[in-house]
């Protein structure tokens, strides 16, 4: 009755020596993708831009300027709302439709969800276009920004 006893220690000891040897041999580890600071507009007055000012973020830096548009979609920190910035107007309601950057120019075109009933004044849509002009040209391999919302580059040029 003691052999099944004296079996499971011996068990467990290949079980922990496997472990240790795969560990040790090489096989890859769970990765840690490298980060970049990056900054993000968001409303704050008095701001450098049409009231806008920067925030520092930290994010994936194999696709930063992705990274740092999504961080404005998502709208300031809790913190960074205590010290008076806000969320740029319409831009929760507003996801990636796709963003290329070919020979300096970045085109980044959202969508709009159903939720989605306008923009909250006349300066809003204004506001936005720079928001996602100046976040994505501080990335060297951007000089110019074409936004549309829904495929409408003139999105900004409408009011109401």
């Amino acid at each position: 009755m003691m052999k099944p006893v004296t079996k499971l220690p011996t068990t467990l000891g290949l079980l922990v020596i496997v472990f240790v040897c795969a560990s040790v041999s090489g096989v890859p580890q769970a990765r840690v993708a490298a980060r970049q600071e990056v900054k993000v507009y968001f409303y704050h007055e008095p701001g450098e831009y049409i009231d806008l000012a920067p925030v520092m973020r930290s994010v994936n830096a194999s696709a930063p300027a992705r990274a740092a548009i999504e961080a404005l979609l998502k709208g300031p920190t809790a913190a960074e709302t205590r010290r008076g910035f806000q969320s740029l107007a319409s831009a929760s309601d507003f996801r990636i439709g796709s963003l290329k950057i070919v020979a300096g120019t970045a085109r980044m075109n959202f969508i709009s969800t159903r939720r989605w009933t306008g923009w909250a004044g006349d300066l809003a849509p204004v506001r936005f276009k720079t928001a996602v002009e100046l976040t994505l040209k501080q990335f060297p391999s951007v000089q110019r920004v074409i936004v549309s919302l829904n495929g409408d580059e003139n999105f900004a040029d409408e009011r109401g």
